[in-house]
């Protein structure tokens, strides 16, 4: 069995899609199944390398990326000379240009498609993209959606359900070697108050505006950190600034790697604040639950963050954008140390018995296993 990983990007790149074709592709290789990977680049030429592993990147060259999509003339002639190798197509979406070059190309093998969003933002440019897409998911052999309420709540794949199946998104535990360091500088540096933690891109849907909203409420004795860089970082910051929160709420910009274990160590709370569907699942809510953070989340209709995080089990769910819920749900769990625990222990064990990546690629591998002996049946609600 050969599989071909078609992703945006790939790694060094950062982003969701780009985690979830890595945490494919490396578990895949050992588990003994030949997986490579074929994404676009980030400049003009076309790139072709090996990785540690021993697998193969092909990184076609591109001319720049409009709407979040790569325009990559190479991706198509790439995808062409390469589909024939290959047993099984996985495909990171929503990807235009992975759908185009898969039209250019029209290859033979299985085709998977790994759904981990709609298109929400760019409504006008999808009215063109969708007759392509409609041609994809015609085409598509299997259809991998990440939790039972987006494959229930997608326009996208309600006339394809025979396709899909469900299979959780998973992560490999962040190395916390030296987090207790790290934590115990942190609670310093906040002059030993109970830290709320956040982590995300400073964009709109992440829904900073609400916790800001939610960090003037918080007892005294409690403190708001906000890691992560992006477009409206200064907003934020001037916003606080004049309303006068700057003891409340800190957004500290964009944290390096090797300290995030140390921010989640130091947290008493994890909270996802963000307001629209473009948050399909919560990859982050996995990295609290691994360490063992009780989680604050915005009940979203129809997407995965609710499903993450169960309510009243691992963490609460309040409803969107309203900074009040938040505060309270936040509160509650500052001030009973008992209950934080509780949810912190479950979720811990959610994360370590269903949402690891060791699990995600176990459940993927059946998959294709299952598809190349033309045995596939779906797998919409699992008891997850």
């Amino acid at each position: 069995m050969k599989i071909l990983q078609f992703s945006k990007f790939y790694p060094p790149v950062i982003g969701g899609i780009e985690s979830v074709a890595f945490e494919l592709t490396e578990g895949m290789n050992k588990q003994g199944v030949e997986t490579d990977v074929l994404c676009a680049h980030t400049g003009l030429g076309t790139q072709r390398e090996r990785s540690a592993a021993g697998y193969r990147i092909v990184r076609a060259g591109s001319l720049g990326k409009l709407l979040s999509t790569s325009m990559s003339p190479a991706l198509l002639l790439e995808t062409r000379r390469m589909c024939g190798d290959y047993d099984v197509i996985h495909v990171q979406m929503p990807d235009p240009m992975a759908a185009l070059a898969l039209w250019f190309a029209r290859p033979r093998a299985k085709i998977v498609l790994h759904w981990q969003s709609d298109v929400i933002n760019q409504r006008r440019a999808l009215k063109l993209y969708e007759p392509l897409q409609s041609w994809l998911l015609r085409r598509a052999d299997a259809i991998i959606a990440t939790t039972p309420p987006y494959a229930e709540a997608s326009p996208a794949l309600q006339a394809w359900k025979s396709k899909v199946e469900v299979i959780p998104l998973g992560i490999t535990p962040i190395d916390s070697r030296g987090a207790a360091d790290k934590a115990g500088a942190l609670r310093q540096r906040f002059g030993g108050r109970k830290i709320v933690f956040s982590l995300g891109r400073m964009i709109y849907y992440k829904g900073f505006d609400v916790l800001i909203d939610a960090a003037r409420l918080l007892p005294a004795d409690a403190v708001v950190v906000v890691g992560g860089g992006g477009e409206l970082l200064q907003t934020y910051r001037d916003r606080v600034a004049a309303e006068g929160l700057a003891g409340r709420i800190e957004f500290v910009g964009r944290i390096p790697d090797e300290d995030i274990p140390g921010y989640f160590e130091a947290a008493s709370v994890f909270c996802l604040s963000s307001i629209v569907r473009a948050e399909a699942y919560g990859v982050v809510l996995l990295e609290a639950m691994a360490m063992g953070k009780p989680i604050v989340t915005t009940d979203i209709p129809g997407s995965g963050v609710p499903w993450v995080n169960q309510h009243e089990v691992t963490g609460l769910n309040v409803p969107v954008s309203d900074g009040r819920a938040m505060a309270a749900a936040l509160t509650r769990i500052l001030q009973d140390d008992a209950l934080a625990a509780r949810f912190g222990a479950a979720g811990k064990d959610r994360f370590l018995t269903q949402l690891t990546a060791e699990s995600m690629v176990s459940r993927t591998l059946s998959l294709y296993r299952r598809l190349l002996a033309g045995a596939v049946e779906p797998r919409v609600s699992p008891n997850l």
